[in-house]
């Protein structure tokens, strides 16, 4: 639908949609761009938020119903900074203005998951430390913008947390635990507003999902609806074979359970030997009820079938390309495609950040379309799944690579809509309304004459 390479500058990272805005973080020492995404065929350069030296604005998200714009930064060296940043905007979404911050000191935060509670009382970030131990686990209150606090800590019992996300209704969380493996916990002390608030871990670590032999949990989320995971495994350069993804049965949360696996033809060891240098490894998903959309690095941005949890396809990819990046990532390879952001769904629309080509804006046509058109917006890193309230504009199909799967999978039937209106029916309708008209002012003209 639309692509801004954001001027060609290379290492992007994180991904955050408020109305007209689409914020665009960097992965060096970049600024964070702003996009004007009102025309999605047009989007356009809108501002930025300035860079800090030897600093990373790494992760972002947004509250558009509060006007927020949270941005997670770390240290590249040893003079960055390490902390959350609130932005507020009022009247224009591409002018925020700096309202909070939080620092972690000389320590490093990694990534966060953005929960607010449905009736927008409260709002968390459960930020993942990624380094083990005490505090690997850090949940700021954020609730109020201008002071944001600490709200409680847990230490990882196994492992790194690199990552973690909770179901819509905060009671479970779900701990990617690196080579440690996966884990699930109850947040509801946090989620409630318990005072003194307690992780409790439902699986215990003897009966954790394993790490794949050669890789680790990096993201799960869960599938909206299903006791079901999409879970990725990240490997860099050399690691042929790349990463796969895969589902997780959690109906038993003291057994999380894997049933299948989701892999591009790179995860084969034969077909990476033969690729250009690059890293083919899984990364961040946004699931809807049967399809997970997951970003991949140099396999672009991947779409799976997962209503068979037990038998998932491969339907269609999107491997951007043809803006040179000024600024590369070297330990990533020399292909242009890196898809690395979660995925957002909003109005229909897929939007995803690329290390390297920018900005894309993507439509989806293919089996359970019905369930992208609905989605309002969605967010493998938030709780903000809604739905539309607005019937879906008409779609237009998204071009299938040459070999991929979906060029001759079959395409569900949609039932067209009960009142669907054609040019036959409205002409019917015409004639219909000028006999009507004649005959009532012949019949009127008569009783005149009587």
């Amino acid at each position: 639908m639309g692509h801004d390479d954001l001027g060609a500058r290379g290492l992007n990272s994180g991904l955050a949609l408020a109305e007209r805005c689409a914020y665009v973080g960097s992965r060096g020492q970049g600024p964070i761009a702003i996009v004007d995404v009102t025309d999605p065929a047009h989007p356009r350069d809108t501002g930025s938020l300035p860079a800090r030296s030897l600093t990373t604005a790494r992760e972002l998200r947004a509250l558009p119903a509060k006007k927020l714009l949270i941005v997670l930064s770390y240290t590249l060296g040893s003079r960055g900074i390490n902390r959350i940043d609130l932005y507020r905007w009022t009247d224009d979404c591409a002018r925020p203005s700096a309202v909070g911050t939080y620092s972690f000191g000389g320590r490093s935060p990694h990534e966060f998951f953005l929960w607010e509670d449905p009736g927008s009382a409260r709002t968390l970030l459960f930020v993942s430390m990624f380094s083990g131990g005490q505090g690997d686990l850090q949940v700021l209150d954020v609730t109020d913008p201008g002071a944001p606090r600490l709200a409680g800590a847990w230490a990882s019992p196994v492992g790194l947390l690199h990552s973690i996300s909770l179901s819509a209704d905060g009671r479970r969380a779900f701990l990617s635990m690196w080579t440690g493996g996966l884990l699930i916990a109850d947040a509801s002390q946090f989620t409630t507003g318990q005072a003194n608030p307690q992780l409790v871990q439902l699986t215990p670590v003897a009966a954790r999902l394993p790490a794949p032999a050669g890789g680790n949990v990096h993201s799960a989320v869960q599938v909206l609806g299903r006791d079901l995971l999409v879970v990725t495994d990240e490997r860099y350069p050399p690691a042929c074979p790349y990463g796969p993804a895969r589902l997780v049965d959690i109906s038993d949360p003291a057994r999380p359970r894997a049933v299948s696996t989701l892999a591009t033809p790179e995860n084969d060891p034969t077909t990476c030997a033969k690729s250009p240098a690059g890293t083919y490894t899984s990364h961040n998903p946004t699931p809807t009820a049967d399809l997970a959309f997951v970003s991949w690095y140099s396999s672009g941005l991947q779409v799976f079938d997962i209503s068979d949890a037990a038998n998932p396809q491969r339907l269609v990819e999107f491997r951007p390309q043809g803006s040179q990046p000024g600024e590369r990532d070297p330990q990533l390879g020399a292909t242009l495609p890196m898809t690395w952001s979660y995925p957002i769904v909003r109005d229909g629309l897929i939007y995803v950040a690329d290390i390297d080509e920018g900005l894309h804006i993507l439509r989806y046509s293919g089996p359970h379309q019905d369930e992208v058109d609905a989605l309002a917006f969605s967010e493998g890193n938030s709780n903000l799944t809604a739905l539309r309230t607005r019937p879906p504009a008409a779609p237009s199909a998204v071009a299938l690579l040459p070999g991929s799967p979906a060029a001759t999978a079959p395409v569900r039937p949609r039932p067209a809509p009960a009142a669907a209106v054609t040019p036959a029916v409205v002409g019917v309708g015409l004639l219909v309304l000028v006999l009507v008209v004649t005959v009532t002012v012949l019949v009127w003209r008569r009783m005149i004459v009587r």
